[in-house]
């Protein structure tokens, strides 16, 4: 299989330098030039949960030139576009794409190459960007792949084999029950992105969870409206969260489970706040949270707690709110006032 990686960041360096590790047949096509000059002069480091260097081929966008089989896409959700066009037409007959992002982008690689040309992928393995030439592999957690139409096909049971020389890899029938779990999650995740705390201190403050679970709650509302079924994610089960009164001890559960999670990483923070905090840079609020919001707004559920949540998030990218705990405050009033207004 000759594999072609679009995105030598976190997620596709990780993943592409366990590949060539392993032997296989890896092209990296990245347009931070900065990074592929240190790439081509001293190799591709892996740091942190693994220590090696690879040296594999490297390309800028624009030097691409030849057929394309399997490309794994793992730029930013904001780059699927510009980065996959370009490309799409060196696919091959049998070509396809594998995403490796955040948010729903099959759905927007499937208008792009067609849905038959397009395999869903489901990952919580942790890492970061560290310098030109280095990426930090924070530990595994789960990967699961899987078509658009739910088959198991003779591509996917390939891509188990060769993906699993980073971790097991799981081949589902319900991609986007677990898209749309890790939407969920996601939700979570950006509002613990509004503090300068790590995520299970944040999970820790009691007064808070009810908010948190409420973020995931509207997700699940929108997702059962398309009528997907959310999966549980690495122990989380969002749907506990779209209940009436969910119970005690599953929601407990669940906040248990994250804190396991993250414990089991050296990175205790969300990239997210590293955008915000550390980046000074837009985050991917616009292609993760917003098309959960503009599906809600098609099928006219009220999603207000996600709005408010956008907010925001792009109110902190543009510099006007500091990352402290009155931004969960906030949110934490609102859903207040929403519980009261339910229960009148």
């Amino acid at each position: 299989m000759k594999i072609t990686i679009v995105g030598a960041g976190a997620i596709g360096g990780i993943l592409g330098a366990h590949l060539v590790r392993a032997g296989h047949d890896i092209t990296f096509v990245e347009a931070q030039r900065e990074h592929v000059q240190a790439i081509r002069e001293n190799g591709l480091k892996v740091s942190g949960e693994a220590d090696f260097v690879v040296h594999p081929r490297i390309l800028l966008p624009e030097e691409v030139n030849e057929p394309l089989e399997t490309v794994l896409l793992a730029v930013k959700a904001r780059h699927t576009a510009p980065a996959l066009e370009p490309l799409a037409k060196h696919l091959t007959p049998g070509g396809y794409v594998l995403s490796l992002q955040n948010g729903l982008e099959e759905y927007k690689i499937a208008r792009i190459v067609g849905e038959e040309r397009t395999v869903g992928a489901f990952l919580t393995f942790g890492g970061h960007y560290v310098q030109p030439g280095e990426v930090s592999f924070g530990g595994t957690g789960s990967f699961c792949i899987g078509e658009m139409d739910g088959r198991t096909t003779p591509r996917l049971n390939e891509l188990e084999q060769v993906l699993s020389a980073l971790q097991p890899i799981k081949v589902t029938d319900n991609i986007f029950g677990f898209l749309w779990g890790k939407a969920a999650v996601g939700a979570v995740y950006f509002a613990t992105a509004l503090v300068s705390e790590d995520v299970p201190d944040i999970f820790d403050r009691l007064e808070y969870r009810g908010v948190l679970g409420s973020l995931a709650g509207e997700v699940v509302k929108v997702c059962q409206a398309e009528g997907v079924v959310c999966e549980v994610i690495d122990g989380f089960d969002p749907k506990i969260f779209a209940m009436a009164e969910p119970p005690e001890g599953a929601v407990n559960a669940c906040w248990q489970a994250q804190k396991i999670y993250w414990y089991k990483h050296d990175q205790r923070r969300t990239g997210v706040w590293r955008d915000l905090a550390i980046h000074r840079r837009p985050t991917e609020v616009n292609e993760i949270v917003g098309p959960v919001v503009q599906r809600a707004q098609e099928k006219s559920i009220a999603v207000p707690r996600l709005e408010c949540l956008v907010r925001l998030i792009k109110e902190a990218e543009r510099g006007e709110r500091e990352l402290t705990l009155a931004n969960l405050d906030e949110l934490r009033e609102l859903d207040r006032q929403l519980g009261q207004m339910g229960s009148n």
